[in-house]
């Protein structure tokens, strides 16, 4: 509320808490003053702080690096499960590679109409060994810098 909102209806407030002492209960004038300005004050400072007090419902803002450190983190323990566990890289680091480079492959001009990576022009695109990685069944996870290497092959695309 505005400060001066705020002294009016205070003022208000407690000339008709001393209007009431004064006539209802018959206290003496200048009683009835010294019963309204505590009422007056209390009222006041209710109003002047009710703005303060009011709660902000949002919620607080992310950390800028908090998305991006789990997701780097939670990618490097799947790599590190899957470097370990054939299976775990078959069945879940392949395909997701493997859609990622389809996706890219499919923005490069004539390449449009790849539907799989088993497609010559996805080998010839791709080369021997990031193809081979993608779709041979018994590929496994190369070592982490030929693994970047690899990846960052594949950005480039």
């Amino acid at each position: 509320m505005k400060p001066l909102h705020a002294i009016v209806t205070a003022l208000l407030a407690g000339g008709a808490v001393g209007a009431l002492a004064a006539w209802l209960v018959v206290v003496p004038v200048p009683w009835a003053v010294v019963i309204a300005l505590p009422v007056t004050a209390c009222t006041l400072l209710a109003l002047l702080m009710l703005g303060v007090a009011a709660p902000i419902w949002q919620a607080l803002p992310a950390p800028d690096d908090s998305l991006t450190v789990h997701q780097a983190s939670a990618l490097s323990s799947r790599l590190a499960e899957a470097a370990r566990d054939q299976r775990r890289f078959q069945l879940r680091v392949q395909p997701r590679l493997g859609q990622l480079a389809l996706t890219a492959l499919r923005q490069r001009p004539g390449l449009g109409d790849l539907t799989t990576l088993t497609d010559q022009r996805a080998e010839q695109a791709l080369g021997h060994e990031l193809h081979t990685l993608l779709t041979d069944p018994e590929a496994t996870l190369p070592a982490p810098p030929r693994l970047a290497e690899l990846l960052r092959r594949l950005e480039e695309i």
